[in-house]
């Protein structure tokens, strides 16, 4: 076994008690879990995030208590979420997964395999473990993709995707489609490298296909998008899938949200601009692809920002949902962008069908606005002025507030409820000081991929974060609930009619699913940017959510970025703990 795992096997005995039913856990497991289980990041394939159980409920979920709390013994702003399987929970660290009893936290086994060189990746891994046919499969931050066993923890396959002298590797879990782990690196930022989507047999780890979200030749269309072809030892690509995607077994596709195009900025023709510096669509950066799970095709895609020059990857994990649109059902893909907006697509043609904002009116308040809405075939009308902006400073560098900032507008997973229709957005409204920086002639590739510097940030409204509850058809707000913080989590919405969320204000509430009365509050240690989910074991429900804070993104610190700080607090910073809620025995 290589010299950098190890695995630290406790109360095997126990564990191996569980294996028999495990090992028994189907597809349809995954396609449609049990009540009671969490096998993967969305619950579902689908990322709805939704949970039928009832127990707790808006009559009784006031009454609800901590079960049992467990510090990971690590610090991160972690951005991630358990799964749970036959009352096992199974926890992302920096350097593996750890198995817990879901009913009081106590280890079982725990997997750990640290970097064994220097891909730079500080960011804890986001999304979840995904389990399956008696495995445990994670990605790790130096590019390979694990299999343990359930039971043990014991590394099964072990099959490495990517280059670790480009700084390419993983911030984000897998996601199972079809009896195949997907799962896309990053490596944009830090290295040069090309986006890519991986799949891999669940079996036995071997790599089945590989799609290349930037064109390699010029047979593939998007070639003629680029005025210079992409290459990676030149730097020309980016467009790392960093965050989770999402399986949809009735179109049979999967969908993932790319990244910015590198370089960023086009103050250098040579390279991401055509000879009079005009922007090239750059395809497919900033974009939403959907690959054909079978055979790792492009079925569809959609662009939100041609030509992007302002860091705005669209890495929104995407939802899909049937719905009734104009008397007929319809299945829909439904997208959050980074630039404020929401796609509703065809979700097996990929047909614009609507896009909707969560704010009033996304371009006030703003000294520069990237976008400013989409024509009725869903293409980003994008503001000259920021674009002349962000190119005024290759001489002498200055700062021009951009609207939204770099925390994005849409960050964290939404949740989409089948009983009342609604999905559930998490949003920020900050902006920030920005502006562009020339790569450097010298660049080489393995060496950071972006330039630019930022200053204060503000605000487009008189709030930082909200969770918005909208109609994906119509678009209308059903209700908000204004956040005076920035907030990146990840709600769940439940049969009970609940929505529980952690927020950056170090609590965790639960809000009624159809009116947003919030119902039930408890203060946490720190504040959050992690995912809630709910269970159950032996016929208990319960609810987890995690912590963990390393910086002061999101925070009122000072009032040129919050005109509301008087009278609010900065939540201290803490390390990755969980935190797990039931009702009283």
């Amino acid at each position: 076994m290589n010299p950098y795992r190890r695995i630290r096997a406790l109360a095997l005995v126990a564990a191996t008690s569980m294996a028999t039913f495990a090992l028994a856990q189907t597809a349809e497991d995954l396609l449609n879990p049990p009540p009671g289980e969490w096998p993967q990041m969305g619950r579902d394939t689908i990322q709805s995030r939704y949970s039928p159980l009832d127990q707790i409920n808006t009559s009784n979920v006031s009454q609800l208590q901590l079960s049992w709390a467990r510090d990971m013994g690590y610090s991160q702003s972690f951005q991630g979420g358990p799964a749970v399987w036959n009352g096992v929970m199974y926890v992302a660290t920096q350097t593996g997964v750890v198995a817990l009893d879901a009913t009081n936290g106590t280890t079982m086994w725990e997997y750990s395999s640290p970097n064994p060189g220097t891909v730079i990746s500080d960011s804890a891994l986001r999304g979840a473990p995904v389990i399956y046919d008696g495995k445990v499969f994670i990605n790790t931050r130096y590019g390979a993709v694990v299999a343990l066993d359930v039971a043990t923890g014991e590394e099964v396959w072990n099959t490495q995707l990517t280059v670790e002298e480009r700084n390419e590797g993983y911030t984000t879990n897998p996601i199972w489609a079809d009896g195949k782990i997907i799962s896309a690196p990053s490596g944009a930022d830090f290295g040069g490298a090309p986006g890519k989507i991986h799949a891999v047999d669940a079996e036995d780890g071997e790599l089945l296909w590989t799609f290349n979200i930037i064109p390699t030749g010029p047979d593939d269309p998007a070639w003629a998008t680029w005025t210079n072809p992409p290459s990676w030892d030149a730097g020309i690509g980016g467009a790392s899938a960093w965050n989770a995607g999402a399986y949809d077994p009735e179109s049979g596709i999967i969908l993932y949200g790319t990244g910015q195009p590198t370089p960023w900025d086009r103050l250098d023709p040579t390279r991401r601009a055509d000879p009079d510096g005009n922007p090239t669509a750059d395809l497919y950066t900033v974009s939403w692809v959907a690959v054909d799970a079978e055979t790792g095709e492009l079925r569809w895609y959609r662009q939100a920002l041609p030509g992007d020059e302002w860091d705005m990857d669209q890495h929104t994990v995407p939802t899909f949902a049937t719905v009734d649109w104009d008397g007929t059902e319809r299945r829909i893909a439904i997208m959050g962008s980074t630039t404020g907006y929401t796609y509703i697509v065809d979700a097996d043609t990929g047909e614009y069908l609507a896009n909707h904002t969560s704010f009033t009116d996304v371009t006030e308040g703003a000294e520069y606005t990237i976008i400013l809405g989409y024509d009725e075939n869903g293409t980003a009308i994008v503001s000259e002025e920021a674009r002349a902006a962000n190119q005024a400073f290759e001489e002498s560098f200055e700062f021009f507030l951009m609207c939204p900032g770099l925390r994005w507008a849409h960050i964290a997973p939404p949740a989409y409820s089948p009983d009342t229709g609604l999905f559930y957005r998490p949003n920020n409204t900050l902006c920030i000081d920005y502006g562009a920086q020339i790569m450097p002639d010298n660049w080489q590739p393995g060496e950071r991929a972006y330039y630019f510097e930022t200053g204060s940030e503000g605000l487009w409204f008189d709030r930082v974060g909200a969770l918005t509850a909208f109609d994906p058809v119509t678009g209308d707000v059903v209700w908000e609930f204004a956040h005076d913080y920035g907030y990146d989590a990840g709600p769940v919405v439940t049969g009970g009619n609940l929505v529980f969320s952690a927020f950056t204000d170090r609590t965790i509430r639960a809000f009624d699913a159809t009116t947003g009365d919030v119902l039930w509050s408890n203060v946490l240690t720190t504040g959050s940017n992690a995912s809630t989910i709910t269970y159950a074991v032996d016929g208990k429900q319960y609810v987890a959510t995690m912590v963990g804070k390393t910086g002061f993104s999101g925070y009122p610190l000072i009032p040129d970025y919050n005109p509301n700080v008087e009278g609010l607090f900065i939540p201290p910073t803490g390390g990755v703990a969980v935190f797990v809620y039931a009702l009283p025995n």
